[in-house]
């Protein structure tokens, strides 16, 4: 009787007096970096949409005020999920790669990020946090643009240009219908074929480049319009590099004769003063 006494007092005191065992307190721990990672699992699954506090709080197994220990509110939950996925984006420059090839490169950097965590570019363009990793990748991004001679304003909209550009390219995600459609021999096939059936009387530029438009080539597209957005932005520093590398015009000033040759203007006549 006395042992058995002694067994239940010493189950009750292990049951009411002693804190869980070791791995079961880690497991149940609630730190913030556990909060934006659960979270992030969420919208990689789900969206953005169907993040909420109470879902969240149900996914850690603890009450919805608890999260509230570790973050204020559910924007700046958002903003923490951003930064983590942002600092993923490797900023580090190429110093041997022309301006041209740093930005390139960093797009696609960042273009992997965004496609690596599904529904985190559809929150990014609802959201412009400021934290140390956005403010990070736009330096990133600025840094061979101002170099370049981009002078402030133009070197700032080149800058938003290829970001919106490259996150409004990760939107369209790979594993989409749409994106699948393409991928899919058969299916593309039947797609093309229909583009070419289209009536050329009116629809003749349909049906003479739809196929090119729905192609199987998200990677080329991705790297063949930025060409474009860089190419651009090269020409618009020629004429600004060309005039300045002439000399400024001394002397009489000269125009083209019909022969080709230079044709110098009159001496103004001498002032009778």
């Amino acid at each position: 009787m006395d042992s058995q006494r002694q067994a239940a007092g010493h189950s009750a005191g292990t049951l009411w007096f002693n804190p869980p065992g070791g791995e079961e307190n880690r497991r149940r721990a609630l730190t913030r970096d556990r909060v934006v990672a659960e979270a992030l699992a969420i919208i990689s699954a789900d969206g953005a949409a169907a993040l909420s506090m109470r879902a969240l709080a149900t996914r850690l197994g603890v009450v919805p005020a608890a999260l509230y220990r570790h973050v204020t509110s559910k924007e700046q939950l958002y903003d923490l999920i951003l930064d983590r996925v942002l600092a993923e984006v490797d900023c580090q420059a190429d110093p041997a790669l022309p301006w041209t090839g740093q930005v390139t490169a960093l797009a696609r950097r960042l273009r992997t990020v965004l496609e690596d965590h599904p529904g985190i570019a559809a929150l990014l363009k609802t959201r412009d946090p400021v934290s140390p990793a956005s403010l990070a990748l736009a330096e990133a991004f600025l840094a061979p643009l101002r170099a370049a001679g981009l002078p402030g304003r133009q070197g700032a909209l080149a800058f938003r240009l290829i970001y919106d550009y490259t996150l409004c390219f990760a939107l369209s995600d790979p594993t989409s219908p749409g994106e699948q459609r393409v991928q899919d021999t058969a299916t593309r096939a039947e797609l093309h074929a229909f583009l070419r059936s289209l009536p050329a009387s009116r629809f003749p530029a349909l049906a003479a480049l739809g196929a090119y438009a729905w192609a199987g080539d998200h990677d080329q597209r991705f790297t063949a319009s930025l060409d474009t957005l860089i190419a651009g932005l090269q020409a618009t520093l020629r004429p600004r590099t060309r005039d300045a590398s002439q000399p400024a015009q001394t002397g009489p000033a000269r125009s083209a004769r019909p022969d080709g040759r230079a044709r110098t203007s009159p001496p103004l006549p001498r002032s009778s003063w």
